[in-house]
């Protein structure tokens, strides 16, 4: 997972699976069309706009949706992480925090039937339904912040998704997703705000968005082994901006127009020390080794 660029190969050293077995290499992810991709959920979004079902519901937020999806240079960065997810899935798998469930509408392009996919949140339904429905997600809404209204043990794989640093309780909720996952199940989290990111620090020097949970790989560690989990690998992601949510419109535009270059360099930097210790997202996997 170390290196997410997907046309470049990756040594056996980086991947999770060799954390297991280092006898012989994992076998080469798929080459996906991000391109490709990026018209479906576009096509997707565009329907779902029309219907108009988002605006005014609680818990929803059109315009930061609409950033993440309407601009190349963030859309693109979700498909490389759902790059280094899609390997890991298999069974039933939980997107927690799914709001619109694009990463579950990707998955579902990519495997076809092959998932069982579920995903939860705090509002109703409605608002993003076009996307659950394409992706076949079973939704459930969350009436606790915490607990989940699944039974132990009940998925293979979960997914956090720039979730995990949202939760009113972050150690709190690790907890009940061990309990949730079945022994041996996969908790793949991304896009975890990293502690001694530069554009972090940026974000609130500019008093724009930024996130009130910074983490290190070593206090995740921790906080995942105390909830009964073994990370079994973990890594930077994102040296370079991928997002100027906040700046004038104009310059969002012209930043756009840089997606493959940055998509390109970003995959390189991660790899290079010490400069990946300035990147803005963490990512771990982990393995849950004892019951909840």
């Amino acid at each position: 997972m170390a290196d997410v660029l997907e046309s470049s190969p990756r040594s056996s050293a980086t991947r999770p699976s060799a954390v297991h077995s280092r006898e012989a290499p994992a076998p080469q992810p798929p080459r996906w069309d991000h391109d490709a991709e990026i018209q479906q959920i576009r096509v997707l979004w565009e329907r779902q706009k029309r219907e108009d079902t988002i605006s005014g519901v609680l818990g929803t937020d059109f315009a930061y949706s609409a950033a993440h999806i309407e601009q190349d240079v963030p859309l693109r960065r979700r498909l490389r992480v759902l790059d280094q997810i899609t390997p890991l899935l298999h069974g039933r798998v939980f997107e927690w925090g799914c709001q619109h469930a694009i990463d579950s509408c990707v998955y579902r392009l990519r495997l076809g039937d092959a998932l069982e996919l579920h995903g939860a949140d705090l509002y109703p339904p409605g608002p993003f339904h076009v996307l659950h429905q394409f992706s076949g997600l079973q939704y459930r809404q969350l009436e606790h912040p915490v607990f989940m209204p699944y039974p132990d043990g009940f998925f293979d794989v979960i997914t956090s998704n720039g979730v995990l640093e949202h939760v009113a309780d972050d150690a709190t909720s690790l907890f009940e997703i061990a309990r949730i996952l079945r022994p041996g199940g996969t908790f793949v989290i991304t896009c975890l705000p990293h502690r001694f990111s530069y554009t972090e620090a940026l974000q609130r020097t500019l008093r724009h968005n930024a996130h009130d949970r910074l983490y290190t790989i070593p206090s995740t560690t921790t906080i995942l082994q105390a909830a009964g989990f073994q990370v079994v690998d973990a890594g930077f992601a994102f040296v370079l901006p991928t997002m100027l949510y906040g700046f004038p419109r104009w310059l969002q535009t012209a930043f756009n127009r840089l997606d493959r270059p940055l998509y390109r360099l970003n995959a390189l930097l991660e790899q290079v020390w010490p400069l990946k210790l300035l990147a803005s997202n963490l990512w771990l996997v982990a393995r849950k080794t004892s019951p909840a």
